[in-house]
Order: C-alpha cells, then structure tokens, then sequence
C-alpha cells in the first residue's frame, strides 16, 4: 500500500475497488460531490504538470490526499499506539489533565497515565473503555473547532 499511497488517486481507485470503501462513503468524507471525485479517480494521467486545469481544487486535492493517508498508512499503526496517541492529542492539543481525562473516561487516573506510557500493559476492558471514550472526546474536540 506504500506505493499507492503516493497516488491518492490509484490509492482510492483499489479501496473501492476491494469493497473497501464506495465511492458515496469516499465523497461524504471528503466533502467533495460525487461527480468530481469520481472524475478524479478515474482519472489516468500521471501525476505531476499537465497543460488541462486540476480536477480538484487544492483544497480538495488536500483532503483527497490526506485521507488516502489515513486510510492507506494509518490503518497499519498497532492498536495501542493509536490509543496512546488519542490520549497524547488530548493533552498536547486540547489540554486536557490526566485527572480530566479520568473523570471524563470513567477510569482511574493511573489507568489514564498508563495508557500514555505502556497501554499494553492494561486490561482489556480498560483499554476499550478508553480508546471508545477517549475517541469520542478526541472528536468532540474536532468538531467543536469546526464551528
């Protein structure tokens, strides 16, 4: 996936393509009509100049990009890291305090700063609570800096 992750357009052309993704869930993600990204994506010219306009925007080609990203190298990170770094997004970017997160996840301080350490060093139902808790707050975040 390494490979196609440099063309975002090839990248989602197989996500589809392995029923990974359709392009209506690609196009509600992104934000981008239906119509544009499906000409971006089936589009076959090589990246790089070209004497016709883009199919996207810059904007656009930005997201379209950073999504392939995710999808494409993030899924590969190993479970506890990503839990690890929910919580360290949670501090570093939103302030929150380990004592925050505990009263907001339900969980003991102590469990909150493990996870910043070692999380595969707890329990699973613990692990769970936190990765479900700690994402959704990581996506209330987001969206309240949306608006």
């Amino acid at each position: 996936m390494t490979a196609q992750a440099g063309d975002p357009g090839e990248w989602l052309r197989q996500l589809i393509a392995d029923g990974r993704a359709s392009l209506d869930a690609l196009s509600r993600m992104t934000g981008i009509e239906p119509d544009r990204l499906r000409a971006f994506i089936e589009d076959a010219r090589p990246p790089g100049m070209s004497r016709t306009p883009p199919l996207l925007s810059s904007d656009e080609s930005a997201r379209v990009s950073t999504l392939a990203a995710y999808l494409s190298e993030g899924m590969q990170i190993d479970d506890d890291e990503r839990l690890k770094a929910i919580f360290e997004s949670l501090t570093s970017e939103c302030g929150l305090t380990l004592h925050n997160l505990a009263q907001l996840t339900g969980v003991e301080v102590d469990a909150v700063d493990v996870v910043l350490g070692d999380p595969a060093s707890l329990p699973p139902a613990t692990k769970y609570a936190l990765a479900v808790k700690g994402s959704y707050l990581f996506n209330a975040a987001n969206q309240a800096r949306r608006q």
